[in-house]
């Protein structure tokens, strides 16, 4: 009975090792091809639909590496209530999908720079309690800061936070002046866009 019950734990230790490695292998592969696959969840579609008749995304695309402004390339982001901040990356698309990492906002630039600053950047992420979900939504007049390659952080006040239907098409307010930030987190399965609206208040150097 012990010599049994010793070969069934070494069977099942075998086989939790080996699917953990199948699922290191797909999560590598999905990263490496750029593509979504069932049950691995490295990563994920996010429908951008909703703001499609807004902009132009092939275009956004390219000007990641062509509209930085001269404060240099966003890298990290911190949202109001957490202390950890989260990368920021270039978009990935595949397909026919925009796709996004776990716990990782992805960057498209949709009007050139606007005083030397990023003229409306607009991040995509896939919503979690890590990135932006129903209970961590941020609030009227917090604050995002975002912080670049080059030591500079940019600071932006919230100016509208909403939970919308993934199907409810949304425009954002854009004064043409002032930088303007975007955040549409996905939620496929709540059927939910989490969208933040931001105005840039300054450009702070880090110490």
């Amino acid at each position: 009975m012990k010599q049994y019950i010793l070969w069934f734990g070494r069977a099942v230790l075998l086989s939790l090792c080996a699917a953990v490695s199948v699922f290191l292998i797909l999560s590598s592969y999905e990263i490496t091809t750029m593509t979504s696959l069932p049950l691995v969840h490295s990563i994920d579609p996010v429908s951008l639909d909703a703001i499609a008749q807004s902009y132009d995304f092939e275009a956004a695309q390219a000007a990641v590496t062509t509209q930085l402004g001269s404060y240099g390339k966003p890298s990290t982001i911190k949202l109001p209530g957490r202390s950890s901040r989260l990368p920021i990356v270039a978009p990935i698309y595949g397909g026919g999908e925009w796709l996004a990492r776990t716990n990782t906002f992805h960057m498209l630039i949709t009007s050139p720079p606007r005083s030397s600053n990023i003229g409306v950047l607009l991040l995509y992420c896939r919503s979690s309690f890590r990135t932006i979900d129903a209970s961590n939504m941020p609030e009227t007049g917090n604050n995002i800061f975002i912080d670049t390659d080059t030591q500079w952080r940019y600071v932006y006040r919230v100016t509208s936070a909403k939970s919308l239907p993934i199907s409810t098409q949304y425009v954002a307010s854009d004064s043409g002046t002032r930088g303007q930030l975007l955040i549409l987190c996905g939620d496929e399965v709540a059927g939910a866009n989490r969208i933040i609206e931001a105005t840039l208040l300054s450009v702070q150097g880090i110490e």
